[in-house]
């Protein structure tokens, strides 16, 4: 194959060059020009095609290891996983794969993405592949039997019940997660394989941002309440108002039942009404940014002139209103694509180690919805 031909850089030309390099092998395995079991070509010659160092071709190369697509194996390179071309166990026998939708609302475009990223990869193609949405209050015995049934293996995502996957632990039934759980609590017993973003990194660049603005008066707004989602925003939030020397105050701090911005909305007007009111909000999610705008807006204040706004995932909503919302990426195509390379690792190797994968966030997306912190007069 003629790989100077091939190798056409794939995904988003403002992503970090080793993504750019993981998108665009991905998408050659993807669509078969890499066939699996096949031995890509060596690191010198991908960083002259790329055109970057080899820094940046190991790291690109690392990312498609942990979702599953390349096997290292010592002295003789890098491969094409071989499992990308078969259907099922080494056995043959055909997988079926339960994906649990736990506590999220479906007609979330991130969880959407997931979806069709579990729907159409490659790794699943012909394994049978059964969708549930799940509430923990409906998860008697008799229900968590119902959902393992005849599953080789389960992918939670969304929000997780501690005593779900505990269950599952106990019972040696195969599953990867997606996402955290719905408690702060963490489960006891061995690692859990999971992909997760970092999010108290997340909330601390956002934050960080604010204060570089030059603001002080800043509020956080996460939820939903008593995940652990809630938990790392306020982390990262409060690290980042500590380097500033700023004081920790309990109403700078604000939680939610959910991501909506119906809820966003009710929660920027109890802020934007109280004596003491924050220059700047930064929102866990790109839902309840909006729905604070749209708050700021009914009592006449101006964005970002009054107001400055932080949300977060780099959605869609947040980019179709004006001015468009300052966010921080999320990166649901590789978060599916890991958790299934681990969840088949479980089934096809009963040696296999697990671990939970954090996907770093370090960039802002910045839209129109942030400027530097002005006083009133200038």
């Amino acid at each position: 194959m003629n790989h100077k031909l091939a190798f056409k850089r794939a995904g988003n030309a403002d992503s970090p060059l080793y993504m750019q390099v993981a998108d665009t092998l991905r998408s050659l395995i993807d669509n078969r020009m890499l066939r699996p079991g096949e031995k890509i070509p060596p690191t010198r010659e991908l960083r002259d095609t790329f055109e970057v160092s080899t820094i940046t071709v190991e790291a690109g190369i690392r990312k498609l290891v942990e979702e599953n697509y390349l096997i290292r194996r010592p002295r003789r390179g890098t491969f094409i996983n071989p499992a990308l071309g078969r259907s099922g166990p080494r056995t043959g026998e055909k997988l079926t794969i339960r994906i649990i939708f736990g506590e999220i609302d479906l007609n979330d475009l991130y969880w959407y993405i997931v979806l069709n990223a579990i729907e159409s990869s490659p790794l699943l193609e012909r394994a049978d592949k059964l969708f549930t949405t799940l509430r923990a209050a409906s998860l008697t015995p008799e229900r968590i039997a119902e959902l393992t049934d005849g599953c080789a293996g389960l992918i939670l995502c969304g929000y997780s019940s501690v005593r779900f996957t505990e269950e599952l632990i106990r019972r040696g039934i195969p599953f990867s997660m997606i996402g955290g759980f719905s408690s702060a609590e963490e489960p006891d017993g061995p690692e859990i394989d999971a992909v997760v973003h970092d999010d108290v990194h997340r909330a601390y660049l956002s934050t960080r941002h604010l204060l570089d603005l030059g603001h002080r008066d800043i509020c956080c707004v996460a939820g939903p309440r008593g995940s652990r989602l809630c938990r790392d925003i306020e982390a990262g939030f409060r690290s980042a108002m500590r380097e500033f020397d700023l004081p920790e105050r309990e109403f700078d701090f604000a939680t939610v039942d959910g991501h909506t911005i119906g809820e966003g909305r009710e929660t920027g007007l109890r802020l934007l009404t109280r004596m003491a009111r924050p220059s700047a909000v930064y929102a866990c999610d790109d839902r309840l940014a909006v729905g604070i705008a749209k708050a700021a807006f009914h009592l006449g204040f101006r964005i970002p002139d009054d107001l400055s706004i932080i949300g977060g995932g780099n959605q869609e909503i947040g980019r179709v209103v004006t001015p468009e919302i300052t966010s921080t990426p999320s990166y649901p195509e590789r978060s599916a694509a890991i958790a299934i390379g681990k969840l088949l690792g479980q089934i096809r190797d009963p040696e296999h180690r697990k671990s939970c994968t954090v996907l770093q966030i370090d960039e802002l997306v910045i839209g129109g919805s942030t400027r530097i912190r002005r006083l009133r007069g200038e």
